[in-house]
C-alpha cells in the first residue's frame, strides 16, 4: 500500500478532530436524570479517548517534526469550520457534522474498519445522536450545512 499524502492525512483526520473538539465543549452531554451523570461522563470521556485516538492516528507512522507541523494544518483547518458553530444550537452542530460523516462514508471516501478507534466513536455518538434526527427540519437544515462544511474544506484542498 503506497504511503498516504499529508492531504489524505488531513481529510481521514478531520471528522475525529471536529468531533472531538465538539465533544469538548462543556455541557454538550448533560442526561436528563441527574443521577445518570457519573455514567455520561463515564460514556463521554470513553468516547472522547476513541475520537482522539482516530483523529491522531493517520500521523503515527511520521517523525515526530512532520506529525507536528501536519496536526497544526489540521487544528488550523479546523478552526474555520468550527468558527461557524457559535451561533447555533449544539443540536444543529452535532447533526450537522453526522451527516458530514455520513455523506463521506456513504460516497466511500472516508471507511470506518470495524473495531477501530473512529468505529467504536461512532458506535457511542449514534444513540447519543438519535432524537436529533426526529425533529421536523432539523435534518434537512444539518444536511445543508453539512454540504457548507464540505465546500469550506474543499476551498482548503480537501475531498476535491
Amino acid at each position: 500500500m503506497p504511503p498516504l499524502s499529508d492531504r489524505q492525512r488531513i481529510e481521514l483526520a478531520i471528522p475525529a478532530y471536529l468531533l472531538l473538539t465538539f465533544t469538548g465543549a462543556p455541557g454538550m452531554f448533560v442526561p436528563v436524570d441527574p443521577a445518570l451523570i457519573q455514567h455520561a461522563e463515564a460514556r463521554v470521556g470513553a468516547l472522547r479517548q476513541d475520537l482522539r485516538a482516530a483523529s491522531l492516528e493517520p500521523f503515527s507512522d511520521l517523525a515526530p517534526k512532520k506529525q507536528g507541523a501536519l496536526i497544526r494544518r489540521l487544528d488550523r483547518i479546523a478552526k474555520t469550520v468550527i468558527a461557524t458553530w457559535k451561533e447555533q444550537p449544539a443540536i444543529t452542530t452535532v447533526l450537522t457534522l453526522w451527516c458530514f460523516l455520513k455523506d463521506l462514508v456513504d460516497r466511500e471516501v472516508l471507511i470506518l474498519w470495524e473495531r477501530t478507534a473512529m468505529d467504536r466513536a461512532m458506535d457511542k455518538l449514534l444513540p447519543m445522536f438519535e432524537h436529533g434526527f426526529d425533529q421536523p427540519g432539523r435534518l434537512d437544515e444539518a444536511k445543508a450545512q453539512a454540504a457548507r462544511v464540505l465546500d469550506q474544506l474543499r476551498s482548503e484542498g480537501l475531498f476535491a
